[in-house]
């Protein structure tokens, strides 16, 4: 499992104390080694140092500043100003009986009591303190620098921790971190013959800008400010090659709307814009791998939104696509934990390595359900990120839901509200768009994956289908929530229910196909997929990578489809999308309850051939 840095150098520091020599130590780290080494060699000759110990009354007073400032934080009395150096907040007097007490207490004061404080604790503004202290007996540039790259990589890991324990992403951690990247970039501006220190802060940049802009909604509602000033400054040093300074700059209002992932057709636009899957972006000297873009190309865009809706490409991700299947985080698993480790995650019999990049959202364990999209890589399936999942009825005023239908209306310049299907869906900052399999637009058949929050609608997701089904034709997966006014309610959705047949079970899990009639949509058929009963269902979603037999095999493994599971949709090949209900098999593998085929047609490269696509019983 993820362990915090802070974690790691606490126990390093312990055995420095118990006298173990500090190359043995930083041996047991590799991965660290580099910040461990520093501080483990200052922490020895502290070690051996003679204690130093404020008079008491110095002493007295620097306990109560420190109170004084806790009280503060916990009671929200007085803002905290992040975008500052931490060591400025001290007087000078109180400034140097703080240096007294983070040395002379090492071991088991003031420093030792924050060291391993995390942005929710009151101790976090003494542990930023501390470290601009030791800053201020650092008298060579470069090796400030050096430190503060260190102490933004430090706050990454503290970002890391926050969200792998579910907790949101405060403005203190975010000032922090913006203002220690500010400060080791200006001092490299004097200094161009620093080139592998310039190589560190571009990779650094890209590490941190990728990992914020994934992050997008961990951040709290407060913290939208630090958060647009930490990222367009990270994008903006990656612009300017390390130095800080860039010709072209995205400033931080053009973040403020949220940060979109869009993928599709690339086609050239008037004025410098773009249509992305049928979507109009600016793509410029500001956006990082522009110029590998081609008319014609699948790319996938991370896309910053403005408060009024413009859309500003930030990075073209992974080059040009070969096939719009190549675009990533289509498949999906969803599930029970059977094992977690600091290796690899396991769900439904499939394993998917963890990575130093796999985005953790909880403190996940055995038994938890989760949600893991998948990356395929030369060496397997890697989880890419992992997110808890509710319960299917989460609350009385949020539920989800899967509804397939079509746009209505060009969407090529709204981000705000699209309908489909006859319903309005709230665009948001946090949904995605794959146009990969054609454009969206106008007709355009989608798949949309949704949550219902007390009557609105919000997308988190919308794909679009190789499909030609008709603007009437809707289908709907949901929890059935019974009767209200004559109509079925499925996930706070209303529907007209069929003319005659049983009744699905209350708060199970179905998927209908409806008819559009003026504003209503009325039932044809149900199928109940689920119980509320039914433990241990594997929902996946991916594309068929071929078919053997009763066999399909998707990007995260096998799954059987016996003639006695449910098949709706169009009719399997590969290179076809499908959404899979599951459960184990006698021999351990995913056999498959309800399968329903999104594409009518292949979205993989065409040189694919296709195997037989016949279901065996």
């Amino acid at each position: 499992m993820f362990r915090r840095f802070n974690s790691i150098l606490d126990e390093c520091l312990k055995a420095v104390r118990h006298g173990e020599p500090v190359e043995a130590i930083v041996a047991r780290y590799p991965r660290h080694a580099r910040r461990l080494r520093p501080v483990l060699n200052l922490a020895a000759r502290i070690q051996t140092s003679p204690r130093v110990l404020p008079r008491a009354q110095a002493h007295e007073q620097s306990w109560r500043l420190v109170r004084e400032r806790a009280h503060q934080l916990r009671t929200g009395s007085k803002r905290v100003t992040v975008r500052r150096n931490y060591g400025l907040v001290l007087k000078p007097a109180a400034a140097l009986i703080a240096v007294f007490l983070l040395i002379g207490s090492f071991g088991g004061g003031l420093a030792y009591a924050s060291q391993d404080a995390m942005p929710d604790s009151p101790l976090y503004a003494v542990k930023l303190a501390g470290e601009d202290i030791r800053l201020w007996f650092v008298f060579d540039d470069t090796r400030e620098a050096e430190i503060l790259l260190d102490q933004s990589d430090q706050r990454v890991d503290e970002i890391r921790g926050m969200v792998s324990q579910g907790k949101t992403i405060p403005p203190n951690v975010l000032g922090a971190l913006d203002d220690r990247n500010r400060r080791a970039t200006g001092i490299l501006q004097d200094k161009p013959g620093e080139t592998a220190l310039r190589a560190r802060v571009l990779t650094q940049a890209q590490e941190q800008e990728d990992l914020l802009v994934a992050l997008w909604q961990q951040v709290r509602e407060g913290a939208r400010d630090e958060y647009t000033e930490a990222v367009a400054f990270l994008h903006n040093t990656r612009l300017g090659g390390g130095s800080g300074e860039a010709l072209v700059s995205v400033r931080p209002e053009d973040l403020l709307g949220g940060i979109l992932s869009v993928s599709g057709l690339a086609q050239p636009l008037e004025g410098g814009n773009w249509s992305i899957g049928g979507l109009e972006v600016r793509v410029d000297d500001r956006t990082l791998g522009h110029t590998e873009l081609q008319a014609g190309a699948t790319a996938r865009f991370v896309v910053a939104k403005s408060s009024n809706g413009r859309l500003q490409a930030l990075s073209l991700i992974g080059g040009l696509l070969d096939s719009p299947d190549d675009n990533g985080g289509s498949a999906v698993v969803l599930g029970q934990i059977e094992s977690i480790t600091s290796d690899g995650i396991s769900i439904g019999g499939q394993f998917f390595h963890i990575s130093g990049d796999t985005l953790l959202t909880f403190p996940y364990k055995a038994g938890d359900r989760a949600q893991i999209t998948v990356r395929m890589t030369p060496d397997g399936p890697i989880a890419q990120a992992i997110k808890p999942v509710a319960p299917a009825v989460a609350s009385a005023t949020v539920r989800t839901f899967t509804l397939e239908g079509t746009i209505e209306g060009d969407v090529s310049r709204s981000t705000s509200q699209w309908t489909i299907g006859g319903l309005t869906f709230e665009i948001t900052e946090n949904t995605a768009v794959d146009a990969s399999a054609g454009d969206a637009r106008h007709g355009a058949r989608v798949q949309v994956e949704a949550v219902n929050n007390d009557g609105e609608l919000q997308a988190s997701r919308v794909s679009v289908l190789a499909s030609e089904a008709s603007a009437q034709d809707v289908a709907v997966i949901g929890t059935f929530e019974g009767y209200q006014d004559g109509e079925w309610i499925i996930s706070g959705l209303a529907l007209v229910p069929p003319a005659t047949g049983a009744d699905p079970e209350v708060e199970s899990l179905i998927s209908v196909d409806l008819r559009r009639e003026g504003s209503d949509l009325a039932a044809l058929d149900f199928v109940q997929v689920e119980t509320a009963e039914d433990v241990g269902l594997i929902r996946t979603q991916g594309t068929i990578r071929a078919i053997d037999g009763s066999r399909w095999t998707l990007e995260f493994g096998d799954v059987r489809v016996l003639s006695t599971a449910e098949v709706a949709g169009a009719d399997a090949g590969v290179g076809q999308r499908a959404l899979i209900w599951s459960e184990r098999g006698v021999d351990g593998g995913l056999e498959a309850r309800y399968v329903r085929v999104l594409d009518d047609s292949s979205i993989l490269n065409p040189l694919i051939s296709e195997p037989n696509a016949t279901t065996a019983p």
